[in-house]
């Protein structure tokens, strides 16, 4: 079924909702805040997290991006007295909801799984993906994976690297790039583009070489036929 991990010091208000869960046979995990300390690389392990705040808000925003910097599933985060203001920067910080405790726990249990269920149809819809080796590229919802590992990309990494896969294997002018990810803004540069592409390729290689190939006087390429032959000479 699911996996879902309650991070709270208090446990009283999740324990009926705990209840529902695993009435539902899921498996539900709670732990305490510390528990963030030593134990980040668990977190994709986990559908659904659901995060108590602390009594200090620096803490509180620290542990959102630690949980949005390593996991994938959605972040629900419950408190009692924050104001419009605290809930609307914690969700700009990355969560996908916000609860105020005291809560409905029966309404709250039937929010999450109607997330999963929605979550579950669009696992199996036709997604448009470029496979290279071990990196496939899901051009729908964004997301970067080599080998099983999810990579976190900027809006202008990413772009950089569609555009490649796109015309893969065939050299793509530096002008072109810069259109097309930075499109109208003359402030866009060889040297800009050519940071991204460092940082780019730090994130995305194959096992003995760059992915991303530099072809002198013309542009770049995205060297697909490289890394397919690498990662069948890994199997």
């Amino acid at each position: 079924m699911h996996n879902i991990l309650v991070l709270a010091d208090d446990r009283a208000p999740f324990i009926e909702v705990i209840d529902h869960f695993r009435k539902d046979f899921f498996s539900v995990y709670i732990k305490p805040l510390s528990y963030l300390k030593n134990n980040i690389d668990d977190l994709n392990g986990f559908d659904f997290i659901l995060l108590s705040l602390a009594e200090h808000e620096s803490e509180n925003f620290s542990m959102i991006q630690t949980i949005k910097e390593n996991s994938i599933c959605p972040l629900y985060i419950f408190s009692k007295n924050s104001d419009d203001e605290d809930k609307s920067r914690y969700l700009e910080y990355g969560a996908e909801g916000h609860i105020t405790i005291p809560f409905n726990s029966k309404i709250m249990t039937s929010r999450i799984k109607s997330v999963l269920r929605f979550i579950n149809k669009l696992k199996h819809v036709k997604q448009n993906i470029i496979k290279i080796g071990k990196l496939v590229i899901s051009m729908d919802n964004r997301e970067i994976i080599y080998d099983g590992v999810q990579i976190p990309l900027t809006n202008v990494e990413y772009k950089i690297l569609k555009i490649l896969a796109e015309h893969k294997n065939s050299v793509v002018s530096k002008d072109k790039i810069i259109h097309y990810v930075w499109d109208e803004d003359s402030s866009a540069t060889d040297n800009a583009l050519g940071i991204h592409i460092t940082r780019l390729r730090k994130k995305v290689k194959c096992s003995r070489s760059q992915i991303i190939e530099t072809v002198w006087g013309l542009g770049y390429r995205l060297n697909h036929r490289l890394c397919e032959e690498e990662t069948k000479l890994n199997d």
